[in-house]
């Protein structure tokens, strides 16, 4: 019983940090394609997030396939909640700092200068989830070579050997 509830509790937080990860680059994306550069508080992690939303993807696909052990569910699970945390705290600097299309010249004006004050704010976040991503995209690179070989694609995990007639096992 508690093994599927860590598995529903990471996999439902992974699809919530995807989610507002996806819903922070589209913001970026649309705010720069429609009024130029974004701020250069947000560069890195426009560049930096799709990472972190694949290396979650992987992870997701792992339990999907049961290839992950509950332990492993269990340690990553808090890196994930924390990881949405500062995601979803971005998500609402950005909704308050980055101006909206429609906003007046005076609006966007006091919004570019509200974005000089979280700056810190901006860089902590990124800094925060820079670690998150480097322990996700470590453990999903660990985790997929100790189970494939990368030149031919086949499991590394072999079975055991049978016993030979003298009782001795034989490795590999």
């Amino acid at each position: 019983m508690a093994e599927a509830l860590a598995v529903v509790g990471i996999v439902a937080n992974i699809i919530q940090v995807v989610d507002s990860g996806s819903r922070v680059l589209k913001r970026l994306e649309e705010y720069q394609s429609k009024l130029g550069e974004i701020p250069e508080a947000f560069r890195h992690i426009k560049a930096e997030l799709p990472v972190l939303l694949d290396a979650l993807q992987q992870t997701k696909a792992a339990i999907d396939t049961g290839s992950l052990r509950d332990e492993t569910k269990n340690a990553l699970l808090p890196a994930v909640k924390g990881c949405g945390l500062q995601i979803k705290t971005l998500d609402n600097v950005i909704a308050e700092v980055l101006p909206a299309l429609d906003d007046s010249w005076a609006r966007r004006s006091k919004k570019a200068f509200q974005s000089l004050r979280h700056d810190a704010k901006v860089k902590k976040i990124t800094g925060v989830v820079r670690g998150y991503i480097q322990t996700l995209t470590y453990h999903a690179a660990t985790s997929s070579s100790l189970l494939k070989d990368p030149l031919t694609k086949h499991s590394l995990v072999r079975p055991h050997p049978p016993p030979s007639r003298s009782g001795v096992i034989h490795t590999l």
